[in-house]
């Protein structure tokens, strides 16, 4: 998505989304307000219809007394002229009141003084009376206006042939009913089956077609409501309900302006604005499309170009706003001192490669560097005379091109594997011809990534240690005659020590030096052994004395051994020994020779007043071996090194020759077994090692037969 649209999207979220929010709640409150407002309308419509209803059965109720005229059963004759006056005294409503003989001449005739009109009502009501006469049934006809009074006409038939004409005041109906209205402009009124105003009631200002309304009568039910209905060339709403007694409907209506006008008006404000809005906003992103995303937009291109090209062509375009330009003059400024600068540092890169080319060439051991398929990248002139390899080429592939058979199956295993560093010695000849010497060399190789694939290569060291490997022979030679002319002596002394022992009684002034005599002989002993031992196990020329021994015993006796320099030195010294025996089968005099090198390593380095604890404990495959002590620790990229031969930490280079726990991890691994170390710097450090119990004695010596 573009920079200008972006910023267009994000202003119209701003500016253009809560009017919108805005116009769509005042919709809602206009839908609302508009179901409101019918059902006010509807309710005011169903009660004006109710009273109509209520006051139509009062009159039907006020004309009982003519029950007493025309009951043919009433054993005496009444006077009729008296019973009408009283019903016409008692029934305020009634403003007329004719009887009509058969032949239609006026037998009897009373009317109201509230009558304003000075012509007999009857005389209206002249076609009434016939067509109730004629059908013998209640008629009603339509409702005068004489003089501001309106009049409700009914003919009531009698019996005897004769017609009782009425006229009832509708004057206090109607002023209720038009009394009722909602707001300014809302009124009622009572309109009849023809869709005409009931006459005498205030209409003024709600001239309508009459038509209009009937057709809304019919398509309607007996409730209904009026929408956009002209009522003097203004539009009105409300609802009508239908009278049931008589052909008539309750009408109430009210102007739309005053119903929903204003809220109409607030949505096309709002629409309005957001229109607006929207425009200027149009406007705000051109101008600031021209004064800042394009300048920006020419900045992000320009660099883009210059990453992909490492070369400034063309400078950007100084435009926008002051402070645009001044960033792009910056962006040109840096843009040009990076070229100059990846200028320079070329130069330097190509002077120091020249440097690293000659110091490759010159040294005395091979390089090479080849990528993940093994095809090679560089190699200095050594690697290629080892390996057998002409020149380098495309062709060449490491290690399908070494022509040198030792060096094919090295580098073949070695590169086979996954591990990051690896490091192997072989023996190879140089020469075809097979009274040549053989070399003895050491091959490492680590990997590195690729800069320009991301892939793994890997770059790989020949090194000639024929020099070392001799060194170390005459070492080892060297060792092995000093150590053979040391075991007389040596044994002579321990001899002679044990001896005076037994000949000179216990005495605490004599035992702490017989016993450090005694011990130091017995340590020097095992460092000869420690020698000699390393010696076979390297050759592989060592073999296992087994025998079954007790695992507990062998603790508690080589901590009694030590107890004579723990003592002194203000270390405890304590045994953790198993709930039960722990028996086992391997060779006693190197299994003690072991766990007497971890205890001598721990007093060596355990200061004053700490402590060192054995232990022992078994699983069903394996017996376990420790020694923990609270000593200084050991670091935890030294906890593999220090098992190596010769190896020992920088700071105790002084403190023996590095070969007690070379011969310790070659030991327990000639018992199927494994020796680690878990330490924590300060803290002191757990040495543990195990022993399979899958060791067995060689079966005996099948005698020969005499």
């Amino acid at each position: 998505m573009k920079l200008t649209t972006r910023f267009l999207l994000i202003l119209l979220g701003i500016a253009v989304l809560p009017l919108v929010l805005a116009v769509g709640w005042n919709v809602y409150q206009y839908n609302s307000s508009v179901a409101s407002y019918y059902e006010l309308h509807k309710g005011l419509s169903r009660l004006s219809a109710a009273n109509v209803d209520d006051w139509f059965l009062n009159t039907n109720r006020n004309l009982a007394f003519l029950y007493e005229l025309e009951n043919p059963l009433r054993g005496r004759k009444v006077d009729e002229a008296q019973v009408i006056q009283q019903a016409a005294r008692i029934n305020s409503d009634i403003m007329s009141l004719s009887l009509l003989g058969k032949d239609g001449k006026e037998l009897f005739f009373l009317q109201s003084e509230k009558v304003k009109e000075a012509k007999s009502l009857a005389s209206y009501a002249v076609e009434l009376s016939t067509r109730a006469q004629e059908s013998g049934v209640v008629s009603t006809g339509e409702v005068i206006c004489l003089k501001g009074q309106a009049y409700f006409p009914l003919a009531y038939p009698l019996v005897d042939g004769r017609v009782v004409v009425f006229h009832f005041s509708m004057d206090k109906l109607l002023g209720k009913i038009n009394s009722q209205q909602a707001g300014r402009t809302g009124r009622v009124f009572i309109s009849d089956g023809q869709g005409r105003p009931l006459p005498c009631q205030d209409m003024k200002g709600l001239d309508y077609t009459p038509d209009e309304m009937k057709k809304t009568f019919r398509s309607g039910g007996r409730t209904g409501t009026l929408a956009k209905f002209l009522f003097s060339g203004e539009e009105y709403s409300g609802a009508y309900a239908a009278i049931d007694k008589l052909d008539w409907a309750a009408v109430s209506v009210q102007s739309e302006d005053e119903l929903y006008g204003k809220q109409r008006k607030s949505i096309f404000v709002f629409g309005f604005l957001a229109v607006a809005i929207f425009c200027i906003t149009m406007v705000v992103v051109f101008l600031v499309s021209n004064r800042i995303i394009r300048p920006i937009n020419n900045m992000v291109n320009g660099v883009k170009n210059f990453l992909k090209v490492q070369h400034l062509d063309q400078v950007i375009p100084q435009e926008g706003w002051p402070e645009i330009k001044v960033l792009v003059g910056i962006l040109n400024r840096l843009m040009l001192e990076l070229q100059a600068y990846r200028a320079f540092q070329l130069n330097q890169i190509v002077e120091e490669k020249g440097k690293a080319q000659a110091l490759i060439d010159t040294i005395s051991d091979g390089v090479l560097l080849i990528d993940d398929r093994g095809s090679m990248i560089y190699s200095n002139n050594t690697a290629l005379r080892l390996l057998g390899i002409p020149k380098i080429s495309p062709e060449v592939g490491v290690p399908r091109s070494v022509k040198n058979e030792a060096f094919f199956k090295a580098l073949t295993d070695m590169l086979a594997q996954k591990e990051k560093y690896l490091k192997t010695e072989l023996e190879a000849s140089l020469s075809s011809d097979s009274k040549a010497p053989a070399k003895s060399f050491r091959i490492i190789s680590n990997q590195f990534l690729l800069a320009t694939l991301k892939r793994p290569g890997r770059v790989i060291i020949i090194r000639d240690i024929t020099s070392e490997k001799e060194i170390e022979k005459a070492k080892e030679d060297f060792f092995h005659m000093i150590t053979h002319d040391m075991r007389a002596p040596l044994s002579t002394l321990q001899g002679y020590t044990e001896l005076l022992m037994k000949k000179i009684g216990p005495s605490p002034s004599t035992d702490k030096y017989l016993q450090s005599m005694l011990y130091s002989s017995r340590r020097l002993r095992g460092m000869i052994d420690d020698i000699l031992n390393v010696t076979k196990l390297e050759r592989g020329t060592m073999a296992l004395q087994l025998d079954s021994m007790d695992a507990s015993a062998l603790m508690a006796r080589i901590k009694d051994n030590h107890e004579p320099v723990a003592g002194p030195k203000n270390i405890k010294l304590s045994v953790a020994l198993p709930p039960s025996k722990i028996e086992l089968m391997a060779d006693p005099i190197l299994l003690e020779r072991v766990i007497t090198n971890l205890m001598g390593n721990s007093l060596k380095f355990t200061p004053s007043g700490g402590s060192i604890t054995l232990s022992t404990w078994e699983t069903a495959q394996e017996v376990f071996f420790a020694v923990e002590d609270t000593g200084p620790g050991i670091p935890e990229n030294k906890r593999e090194e220090i098992f190596g031969k010769y190896s020992q930490m920088e700071e105790h280079k002084s403190q023996g020759f590095g070969l007690g726990l070379a011969m310790c991890k070659m030991t327990v691994e000639l018992h199927k077994g494994r020796i680690w170390v878990e330490s924590e710097l300060g803290k002191g450090s757990k040495f543990i090692f195990t022993v399979s119990k899958t060791m067995a004695p060689p079966p005996p010596p099948i005698p020969s037969p005499s």
